[in-house]
């Protein structure tokens, strides 16, 4: 039995991550910024009582993170893994449209926030079994393959969430984690759309394979959804 944490649970992969994870029999802390309006992750925890346990986390309130993390450690003295899921989108702002507010708002969920969790779960996961940090990204953070113009805000966001990647991988705090970064493919989000590549399913199954697969020598590498390395 593994004890995940998970971000963003109540829709789409990381939803889908928690319910895998519960039928295999993982003790789950399911985050997300208002449980009260969760209701499919409602149903999930009422499902397995005791074992997924549905938690207040708005990731950019550092307030709201340690609440979270109090609450896991009353349940838990341990983590294996943390699945840093949660993040927000938008496409198509340009130069000219460029705005500030905006640009940070995204920065501060689709990567700072990322940190703020990991921070707070870190002696927990020292403490864990083969602990590892996963930190969901995408491709549109690769610099080396952004070949045409779609936007700037989500762009960068996960670009600066795969340097915190490679920067958490090789901070001496982590060691004995493996830290990396994995795009969960094109998924039938609502971020995705309907007409995206891959079902939820697919997706979060997928990168359940990868993370079982993970050795130290993976540490601080960039993975797709079906174990395939990708370029930063």
């Amino acid at each position: 039995m593994n004890r995940i944490l998970i971000t963003g649970a109540n829709r789409g992969i990381g939803l889908e991550l928690a319910r895998l994870c519960a039928a295999r029999g993982d003790r789950v802390f399911a985050g997300c910024r208002a449980p009260g309006q969760a209701s499919a992750l409602k149903e999930l925890s009422a499902r397995y009582p005791g074992q997924v346990s549905l938690l207040p986390l708005e990731i950019t309130d550092a307030e709201s993170v340690a609440r979270c993390f109090e609450q896991v450690s009353a349940e838990t003295d341990t983590l294996d893994l943390l699945l840093n899921n949660a993040a927000i989108f938008s496409v198509g702002e340009t130069l000219r449209t460029f705005d500030a507010e905006k640009a940070a708002q995204q920065w501060t969920v689709n990567a700072i926030g990322q940190m703020l969790v990991a921070q707070k779960a870190l002696d927990l996961l020292k403490a864990g079994t083969a602990p590892k940090i996963v930190n969901i990204t995408s491709e549109s953070g690769s610099v080396s393959t952004m070949t045409h113009f779609r936007g700037y805000y989500y762009f960068g966001s996960k670009a600066a969430m795969n340097m915190f990647t490679r920067c958490m991988a090789w901070d001496p705090e982590t060691a004995g984690i493996i830290t990396i970064a994995l795009h969960p493919g094109w998924v039938q989000t609502d971020m995705g759309g309907v007409n995206a590549d891959l079902s939820v399913t697919e997706s979060a199954a997928g990168i359940l394979n990868v993370i079982a697969a993970l050795t130290l020598d993976d540490n601080g590498k960039f993975y797709t959804w079906d174990g395939k390395e990708y370029p930063w």
